[in-house]
This record gives C-alpha cells, structure tokens and sequence, in this order.
C-alpha cells in the first residue's frame, strides 16, 4: 500500500474501535477495507483512494484488557470535507473484525492545515511587528530622502569641477558659479553644466571647454560680472552668455525662468560691449559727480565773494556821499550863516537820517549774510565729520588685516580668533564643516563673493570678508562686512 505525501494530507479521521476478543493490527485494518468495500462506490472505494493516493497509511493503536480490545485508528485523507466526512461515516458501519464483534466510533476529523494557519498567523504577527518596529522608514524619513537625492542626482566631478553627467559627451555646455546652480540646473533636467567655483577661473575649465559650444550662465548682479570678465581674462572662449534677472541668482530661478534665460541668450561680443559700456558709464557718472561737487563748491564760494565785496562797495558809495553832504552842509554855511540857519539844520537832520538809515540797510545785509552762511558752514562741518566717521570705519586697523589675510588666500576660507590670526583654512566648498571653529571666531575670510549662503553659515564670527557682495546681500546687524572691492 501507498502512502500519501504529508504535504497534501488536508485531514486526519481520528477513530475508536472495540473489539469483544483478541485481534491483532493486520485484522483491524483488513475489517476496514473489506466491511466498507463496494459500500460508498466505485470514487470512494478505500483501495482505489489509497492506490493513487487520496487516502493515506491506516494506521492504528492497540491495546487488549481482560479480553477485550481497544484501539485508536487514524485515516490521513488529501479528499475534501464532504467526502472526507462520508468516508468517516462509512467506518462506523463496521461491526466485526476477525471473529470477533466490533464497534467503531469517530471522535473527531482533524483539520491538518488549521495548524499550518495558526503558525502562519503567528509568524505574521512576528514578521509584522519586525517590520513596523525596524523596517517601515516613517513618512518624514522618506520625505528626506528623496529630497537628498534630488539634491545629488546624479552630480559628478569633471576634471576635479563640480558638474552634470552630460557635460563629458554633450556638444553644448553651461558653465555657471557654483555647485548649488548646477544641482538648480539638474532638477530641472538641464545636465550639462558646470561649475566653476568662483571668480578664480580654474584651468581645467578651459580643457573641458574644449571644442564644444559654450554658454556662460550667471547672476544677474556684481558678481555675475566679476565671473563673466574672469572668464574672458582666464582666456575661456565663450560662444553666448545667459543671465538672470537683475538682482537674482540662478539657484533661486524656477524652471520656466530658467528656460527663459537661456533662450534670450546673447553672443559674447554683445555682452561683453553691453559690460563694458556699463563699467564706462558707471566711471563717467562718478567722475561727473565729483565735477559737479567741486563746481557747486567754487560758484558757492564766488557767490560769497561777490556779496562781500557788493556790502563793502555799498558801504564805501554811502560813506562817500555822507562826506559829500557834509562838506555841502559846511560851504553853505559859511556863505551865508545867518540867513540859511534854519536851511542848515534841515540838512543836517536829512544827512542824520540817511546815515541811520544806510547803517541799518549796512547792518541788515551783514546779518542776512552771516544768517546764510552760517546752516553752510553746519552742514559742511556735518558732512565733514560724518565722512571722516565713514573713512575710520572703512579703513579701520581690522579691515587692513583683514584684507591682508584675503590676499594671501588662493581658493580658501580662513577663521580669524580674537588678534586676527588664522586658526583654520579649508577650502571654499566645505563651509560647512567650519561650524564648530565659527562659534567662537571672530572673522570668517573667503576668497570669493559674500552670499547670503556665506552669512547664513559664518556662526559667531563679527566679520565677514571677501572680495566683494552679491548684489542681493542682506547683512545682519551683528556682522561687519569687508570688501575687497
């Protein structure tokens, strides 16, 4: 007889037999398939199901006591609950074994896979807990992490420069500032820029330029220009520049506006003359002013001149004509005393009165004179004081020493303790890595444009110095800004 594989036994028939005698194993199982034979038919004959394997090995328990047998049967089935049910009821139809009187009873009709489902449930609830406690990453994380990688997707080094995937095979490329425009230009699907990484034009720029079409693409402020002549003094051939708006830096631009800019691009010729003619219009205007100041100084001061010398010339004409009233006044009497006493009188009275009157008008244009120069010599004084305030700020020993510092630097950022000594360099791209050192320093010096980025990131450090400001700098109160330029 076959035995049925255990991986496809759906249920056990558990049975208890009762024999009047003794009987032996080989009786109680030939009992149960020659009493049940040709009694459910042919599809559930207990011979045919063990054949090909639908019922599995009999098996059975016994035990005699004063005569009397017991055993307990077991019936493995792979058939399903109703004709598994229909075999256990056929069994109890048994009533003898061997010569003996039988009786067999069904206790019960196991289910095999109900324990596979118990343990497959309490393993699940295993499993499940593991994996909410260790492996379910919370929405946050998740968040974090796609934000980490759209941040670094795919950025790569060329020549040691911090650029897209496509610059190496691209015939196009766009140089930009900085490793933050790059990583703008890559979430909006543009991979073929690369960054320079400041005014300081590296030279490996110039072999990756190397026979491709070259697009300079920078801030619309101060240091955009710096960058643009930078390039054309390293000697970069630039077919066309695009720029950002005025004010604004690429990595703040969104998409659309980055499509616009570089579709409005220009030849390098044209912006170049655009550059040029601003830097002669910007010396031009100064010089202007500086012309117009000390124009406007000189006709005030003529204007001074000319109302002194018209109060002296008043008072010498109203000084002559009092001597030439007075010596009439003399003749007259001595021509005729006596008859022209009264006449006399009058005219010394009248030459009284217009002396009064001439020293009141003398008296009254020196006051206005002394009234009008007086708020002149004020505001001189305070524009004097208030530029001379300005220049001791400008010029003050840090700043010297600070520069000093800035000069020395090649593409590095220096942390300055308390005598202005350098307690740390690193290089310009790891900021970020000064924070600890910053807490306590007194000046942060960088060898490139002060940002918003750097100021953000300079901690406890009083100054701040660099080569010059982008143009949308906001400086904090607690910081003092130096410039190179």
């Amino acid at each position: 007889m076959s035995k049925a594989p255990v991986d496809i036994i759906k249920y056990v028939i558990h049975a208890e037999a009762e024999a009047t005698g003794l009987v032996e194993k080989p009786d109680l199982i030939g009992a149960i398939f020659g009493q049940t034979e040709g009694l459910l038919g042919e599809d559930l004959d207990l011979r045919e199901l063990q054949k090909s394997g639908r019922i599995g090995r009999i098996d059975a328990d016994l035990d005699t006591k004063a005569g009397v047998t017991k055993a307990k049967v077991t019936i493995p089935s792979s058939l399903d609950m109703v004709e598994t049910s229909i075999i256990a009821a056929g069994v109890e139809t048994i009533t003898r074994i061997g010569p003996c009187d039988a009786k067999f009873k069904i206790s019960n009709i196991e289910d095999v896979r109900e324990e596979k489902r118990t343990a497959v449930v309490s393993r699940a609830r295993e499993l499940l807990k593991t994996f909410m406690h260790d492996e379910l990453p919370d929405a946050k994380e998740i968040s974090e992490e796609l934000r980490k990688d759209i941040r670094t997707e795919e950025i790569t080094k060329v020549e040691g420069l911090d650029a897209g995937p496509a610059v190496t095979t691209a015939e196009d490329i766009i140089i930009v500032e900085g490793r933050a425009d790059v990583l703008t230009l890559l979430r909006n699907g543009i991979k073929n820029s690369v960054a320079v990484g400041g005014i300081k034009i590296p030279k490996e720029i110039t072999k990756i330029a190397k026979g491709k079409s070259v697009t300079a693409f920078v801030d619309g402020d101060r240091g955009g220009d710096l960058i643009l002549k930078s390039l054309k003094n390293a000697g970069v051939t630039i077919d066309n520049v695009s720029r950002a708006p005025a004010g604004r830096e690429v990595e703040g631009l969104a998409r659309k506006e980055i499509v616009m800019c570089l579709r409005r691009k220009k030849s390098s010729e044209e912006a170049f003359n655009e550059l040029d003619d601003a830097s002669n219009k910007k010396s031009y205007s100064s010089d202007k002013n500086d012309r117009d100041g000390r124009s406007s100084d000189s006709r005030s001061r003529s204007s001074d001149r000319n109302s002194s010398r018209d109060g002296r010339s008043s008072d010498s004409r109203s000084r002559s004509s009092d001597r030439n009233s007075s010596r009439d006044g003399r003749s007259s009497d001595s021509r005729s005393k006596s008859s022209d006493r009264s006449s006399d009188s009058r005219d010394g009275r009248s030459s009284d009165t217009e002396r009064s009157e001439s020293a009141r008008s003398r008296g009254g244009r020196d006051q206005n004179d002394r009234e009008s120069r007086e708020p002149r010599q004020r505001s001189t004084r305070r524009d004097r004081a208030q530029a001379t305030a300005n220049v001791e700020s400008a010029n003050a020993g840090e700043s010297s020493k600070l520069l000093s510092t800035l000069t020395k630097l090649k593409g590095k950022i220096a942390v300055l303790d308390d005598k202005f000594e350098v307690v740390k360099e690193v290089e310009i791209g790891d900021l970020k890595k000064l924070k600890k050192e910053l807490k306590d320093a007194n000046a942060l010096v960088i060898d490139d444009i002060l940002t918003n980025e750097v100021l953000e990131n300079s901690g406890g450090a009083k100054f701040v110095c660099g080569i010059t400001t982008a143009g949308n700098l906001k400086a904090p109160k607690d910081k003092k800004i130096v410039t190179k330029f």
